[in-house]
This record gives structure tokens, C-alpha cells and sequence, in this order.
């Protein structure tokens, strides 16, 4: 019995070796290629495979890999007043690959209040979203990793801007309040690297923000502004700078933008929009040769059947792979938007009457916000969910 058992654990073991021997194994950098082009979920089962694949998986320079991979097929995450918090595939709704309750995914918050009633979107990048939470602070959350971090801010109304800082791979928040009843404006930025706050000097003319956040760009942040002049009111538009810290301020499209128009962006393009005699949204893109800031119109979306407050609030948010160029409408709808033809069709409305959205673009990454400190232990991984208590 003994001579069977121990002919079958030789017979058991040569198959193994045969096995190993027919499977090639692949260089680790072939491996990293084709685990970047895999869904987050997937790589989230992935992480149990082996030690080896767990440390690739959490290593930074993969996570750079795969976060380069996904920036071209983005999200419209959005949040239905007071109700719930959503994700909406829009290019499977361009493509018609889905079906509207197939493309639509339900999300939670990782910290847990009563309502959304005060919850706001400050920013999205690179699949980290930035929230403020109601009077607990605001959390950077990265909902496909179920992974987050609190941060406290310094008081005061203000606005704000998020985005990468690429020169010293750095997250940066900034928050911009006016100085009532003087020229100055405080401007402090967090560092998700260094996880605190400081301020930033800024020299120049006093200007308020009508945005409550600004929108990103190729590392800097763009809002609409006005500044009280001694004889008018001057509408401009300001540009914060992640790496160099600097404001800038630039021109307008052109003298018909009264005030200053809804900011957008389409492909590498800042863009503005307005409403043009009540009937057309005029969508203009911004060019840069050096320090020289030009605007050319680039297109003319007919919307004389919709409503006025869908003609006032018709904002550019990105081009989907077919080229259409996706819309936010009212705050109450998607549309894409053909540039050949000249026409737009409805991918997505409000589900609940005239229930509005706030939403923003979003990528699936695997970016941790805790990854500067280590604390991967404040949330679940991948697939799991948890929240925490907040006092409302």
C-alpha cells in the first residue's frame, strides 16, 4: 500500500513538472500589459492569484499603466439630489451596445448620511472624486476601490478646483475664498502627498468666482469671474495653475458674453458656451500659442424646441469614441451631439420628472488616495463595501 501511495505521489508530481514545463511563463513586463487592459473589478479578484501579482497590482508605476489605459473610456458620475449617487456608462448608451438599466449603476457613499442634501462634487481625476460632505469636511474617494480619506478644510464659503499635480505627482485641492469688503482673496491648496493645507500668496487684483467649482484642464483649473472695476463690472475668466500655484487670468470669447459663460471641455479643449437669442448654444474652444489666448467657434447647437433653462445650462463635457460630443443639458439630461450632421439625440434624462443631477466625468483607476501615507486599512478593497458614521 505504501509503494502505491508513494508510485502515485511520483506519477502526481512528474505531471506537474510536465505541465509547468508545457506553459510558458510569460516576462513580468508582458504580464503588466495585459493586466493594465483589464477592468478594475477584474484586477480586484486578480489580487488573490499570488503574492507576486498582489505586489504588481498595488505597484505605483502599474497603477500609472492602467490609468493610462482607461482615460479614454470615460464615465458620467452624478449625484440625483437627495436621492442617490449613480455611475452611467455613456458610451455604451452612444454605442447602443446597452440598454439604459444596464449602463446605469448604483453607488453608496463610504461614509453615511441621512440624505445627499449636502453632498457636493468639488472635482474628479484620474478616478478619484472629491466631495464635500455637508459641515464633515470633505472626502477624496475613489468609488471603484471603495478606498477614501477625510480632510478637514479651512473655513469659509469658497470654490474650489481639483486635479494632478504631473511635475510632483501630487493631488492638489484648491479652495478659494473672496475677502469680503477688501482687495485680497484667500487661496489655500491641499496636498494629498503631504495631507495638509497651506496658503498660497496671491498678489493680484481681487476677483469673486461664480463657479462653485472650477473645471479641470491639463493641470490647471478654470472658473468663471467678475471683478468690480471703478467704473463697470468686468466678466473674465481665471485659470489656476496646480504646478506653478499661479493664477492667470484670460479673455473672454467676445464682447457678447455679457456675463461670463459656462465652462466645458471637449477633447484637449477648454470650451464656452451660451445661449444665443434665445433659441441656439453657441460652443467655443480655446486655443494657446505661448502666452497668447485666442477663441474660435465650433459650433452652433440648434435648440429652439428645448426649453429656455436647457438652452441657459447646455454644458460640453467630452467627445465620446464616435466623435459625438456628449452634453449635460439642464441638469437634466444627456445628449450626444454630431458635429457632421448637424444634430443631437437624447442618450439620457432624468428618471424622476424634473428631478436635477450634478455629475461629472470620471475614469475607473486604481489611484488610492491613501497611497502618499500607506493607509489602505480606512476602507474595504475592491468589491466590498463599508461606511462610516457621520453626524448630520
Amino acid at each position: 500500500m505504501m509503494v502505491m501511495t508513494t508510485r502515485h505521489a511520483n506519477k502526481t508530481e512528474a505531471m506537474a513538472m510536465s505541465m509547468s514545463m508545457a506553459i510558458p511563463t510569460l516576462p513580468n513586463e508582458v504580464i503588466a500589459e495585459i493586466l493594465s487592459r483589464l477592468p478594475v473589478k477584474s484586477l480586484g479578484q486578480f489580487r488573490c492569484v499570488s503574492k507576486p501579482w498582489l505586489s504588481l497590482l498595488s505597484d505605483p508605476h502599474f497603477i500609472k499603466m492602467h490609468l493610462k489605459q482607461k482615460l479614454s473610456h470615460k464615465l458620467f458620475m452624478y449625484f440625483m439630489f437627495w436621492l442617490k449617487i449613480q455611475s452611467l456608462d455613456y458610451e455604451a448608451l452612444v454605442s447602443g451596445d446597452d440598454d439604459e438599466k444596464s449602463a446605469v449603476k448604483n453607488l453608496q457613499l463610504p461614509v453615511a448620511m441621512g440624505s445627499l442634501r449636502g453632498v457636493r462634487i468639488l472635482g474628479s481625476c484620474n478616478g478619484l472624486l472629491c466631495l464635500g460632505i455637508g459641515d464633515n469636511g470633505i472626502i477624496m474617494w475613489n468609488p471603484c476601490i471603495g478606498e477614501y480619506k477625510r480632510l478637514q478644510e479651512p473655513s469659509g464659503l469658497g470654490s474650489y478646483g481639483f486635479g494632478y499635480d504631473c511635475c510632483n505627482d501630487d493631488y492638489k485641492l484648491v479652495k478659494v475664498i473672496p475677502r469680503n469688503g477688501s482687495d485680497e482673496i484667500s487661496v489655500d491648496v491641499f496636498s494629498l502627498k503631504t495631507n495638509s493645507w497651506r496658503s498660497v500668496c496671491y498678489g493680484g487684483h481681487s476677483f469673486d468666482l461664480l463657479d462653485d467649482r472650477g473645471t479641470l484642464l491639463n493641470g490647471s483649473v478654470y472658473w468663471q469671474a467678475k471683478r468690480e472695476d471703478t467704473k463697470e463690472t468686468k466678466f473674465i475668466i481665471v485659470s489656476f495653475d496646480l504646478v506653478k500655484e499661479k493664477f492667470r487670468e484670460l479673455p473672454k470669447p467676445d464682447s457678447k458674453f455679457a456675463e461670463g459663460p459656462l465652462l466645458g471641455v471637449l477633447g484637449e479643449s477648454l470650451c464656452a458656451c451660451r445661449s444665443l437669442f434665445g433659441k441656439d448654444v453657441e460652443v467655443w474652444t480655446m486655443t494657446e500659442e505661448g502666452a497668447k489666448v485666442s477663441w474660435i467657434k465650433f459650433a452652433t447647437v440648434s435648440l429652439e424646441m428645448e426649453p429656455e433653462y436647457i438652452r441657459e445650462y447646455s454644458v460640453p463635457l467630452c467627445f465620446a469614441k464616435n466623435g459625438e460630443a456628449i452634453m449635460l443639458k439642464g441638469g437634466l439630461q444627456l445628449d450626444a451631439y454630431n458635429l457632421k450632421e448637424n444634430n443631437y439625440r437624447r442618450i439620457y434624462i432624468s428618471p424622476i420628472g424634473h428631478c436635477e443631477f450634478d455629475g461629472t466625468v470620471y475614469v475607473e483607476s486604481l489611484v488610492s488616495p491613501n497611497a502618499y501615507d500607506g493607509a489602505h486599512s480606512q476602507s474595504p478593497r475592491i468589491g466590498e463595501n463599508a461606511q462610516e458614521k457621520v453626524e448630520e
